[in-house]
């Protein structure tokens, strides 16, 4: 049980949630901050001030006030005007994480919210009863108004909801598994709607997912130096520490830990001769690698980097308070202010897609190297299994990776940028950050697949080598996994389904906990 204090929400916690149903609760240092700023909100909302979205209109309407005996009704016409989102509905998982998101900011207590209601949303997260929320509608800035609008419509019992399977209207849902809509008062709507929950749901999956792409690189990458004889002294700890990018040290020091399970690289690295080691002064023998391997530290290390900084502010924002206004009845006090606003999250989504570009161009070369027989040392053309000519091997498989390579490049157009005023020019500049967030999400499955045409090629390859002595233990365990799903190319077949199984083995947590290294925190050494 995860318990939700608004204070130490972690991307595991938030992926285990998601993904693995696993429960979470209210937790009881929680409650008493909940509890007092909701009656500090009822206090306020009795006497004759001007407090946003308790009684005055909302966004460029705040100028006109709302009588005390509608106040409830307004909150529910803050749904019914919000609710228009259109486009695909978000995943199972992407829909637990932004409810959880929700849960998590609002039991900071500083928002409003009655306990009951709050107790509702982790009920219905709890039991997997999803509401439908369209993906298309956020433009980021006064938080993900419409997308959370349609969660909330949970709340009070309208539109449709998804539980075990079926779609069914959200009231009889919610009776399904034992719970009751409630209604609304004042500023639980706002408090519902107003906040960056989608943007940091979406962007916390992603973050995670990125993490496990990259330690599947290093892996790969490891495999490429045995199969192609790459030279280890590119992982030298010497030149990384010169440079002195911690994240470049550590996807160094992964990628080498793989080798070393190779005897051979082991024994070479280990010996560490590099700088005395003499070169071969034949003309046309070179000496260094192509950068596809050569700098595979650095390209991957500053991803590594972005990664660290990225699960910075996602974990921060996930642990945010971002609805305004924010009640503070510590001190009795009411604050309009913007924290709704998603730049964080908006650059750190983007930031985050360029690194998982970057991996899938990296990829793609890596790739390259495989099938290209001028450049793979030996390696029949394409990976031919059988008659050069006859099979084409993974040529079809290499036109897949360039389309999917060239796909997410055409994605690397930032959205923190794209502002354009909204809502009567009262939103005159906004964040796009639920866009940002949801065309990371877009780059994942091209990577995901990037990754198993590369699997596939590196067994290929070592099967080629005819010699299982070019695989070290790492490279063989993976070896076994794939093969377990796709048998050796001997003659060319179609390779649909066996980029799809092995594209669910990468994404696995099974083949994760047996192939994977543990990643270092940005402080290691």
């Amino acid at each position: 049980m995860i318990a939700c204090n608004g204070h130490n929400l972690s991307l595991t916690d938030v992926w285990r949630i998601a993904t693995q149903h696993q429960p979470c609760a209210l937790a009881a240092d929680a409650r008493p901050r909940i509890r007092q700023c909701r009656d500090f909100v009822e206090t306020v909302a009795a006497q004759p001030r001007a407090i946003y979205g308790i009684n005055t209109g909302f966004g460029p309407l705040s100028g006109f006030r709302v009588a005390s005996n509608e106040l409830a009704q307004h909150q529910l016409n803050l749904l019914n005007h919000l609710t228009v989102g259109q486009g695909a509905l978000f995943s199972p998982a992407e829909t637990r994480a932004i409810m959880l998101a929700r849960v998590n900011t609002l039991a900071r207590g500083f928002s409003g919210i009655r306990e009951a209601t709050l107790e509702l949303l982790i009920g219905a997260l709890n039991h997997d009863v999803l509401p439908e929320i369209p993906s298309e509608g956020s433009v980021g800035a006064s938080g993900d108004l419409v997308p959370l609008a349609h969660m909330a419509n949970l709340l009070v019992g309208r539109g449709y909801a998804r539980h075990k399977g079926q779609r069914l209207p959200a009231i009889e849902a919610l009776k399904a598994v034992g719970l009751a809509p409630v209604e609304l008062q004042c500023k639980e709507g706002l408090a519902l709607v107003n906040g960056t929950s989608v943007m940091t749901g979406l962007a916390a999956l992603a973050t995670h997912e990125a993490a496990v792409l990259l330690s599947w690189m290093e892996l790969l990458t490891a495999c490429l130096f045995q199969v192609l004889d790459g030279e280890p002294e590119v992982l030298c700890e010497q030149v990384h520490r010169a440079r002195g990018f911690r994240g470049q040290f550590q996807v160094a020091q992964r990628i080498a830990k793989h080798l070393r399970t190779h005897p051979e690289y082991a024994r070479r690295i280990d010996e560490h001769q590099w700088g005395s080691l003499a070169k071969p002064v034949d003309p046309g023998t070179e000496i260094q690698d192509p950068y596809s391997l050569r700098c595979a530290p650095q390209i991957l290390g500053a991803i590594q980097e972005s990664l660290w900084h990225v699960e910075a502010v996602v974990t921060r924002e996930l642990n945010a308070s971002t609805d305004n206004p924010l009640i503070f009845a510590d001190t009795k006090t009411v604050i309009h202010g913007g924290n709704f606003y998603g730049q964080q999250i908006a650059m750190v989504s983007d930031y985050c897609r360029m690194g998982l570009i970057k991996l899938a161009l990296l990829a793609d070369r890596q790739i390259e190297r495989l099938v290209n027989w001028r450049y793979s040392r030996g390696l029949p053309p394409l990976l031919a299994g059988g008659a050069p000519g006859l099979n084409t091997g993974f040529g079809g498989a290499q036109l897949l990776a360039t389309s999917l390579a060239a796909e997410a490049r055409l994605l690397g157009t930032p959205a923190s940028i794209q502002t354009i005023s909204t809502n009567a020019n009262n939103q005159d500049v906004v964040s796009m950050g639920c866009i940002a967030a949801k065309m990371t999400r877009t780059t994942l499955p091209l990577l995901w697949k990037l990754a198993a045409i590369e699997a596939l090629a590196l067994m290929q390859a070592a099967d080629l080598r005819g010699d299982k002595k070019v695989m070290g233990d790492d490279y063989r365990q993976i070896y076994d996994l794939v093969r377990g799903v796709s048998a050796p190319l001997t003659n060319d077949r179609p390779l649909a389904e066996d980029i799809e199984r092995v594209t669910a083995l990468l994404q696995s947590e099974a083949a994760q906990e047996k192939c994977l290294s543990p990643r270092g925190s940005a402080d290691a050494d």
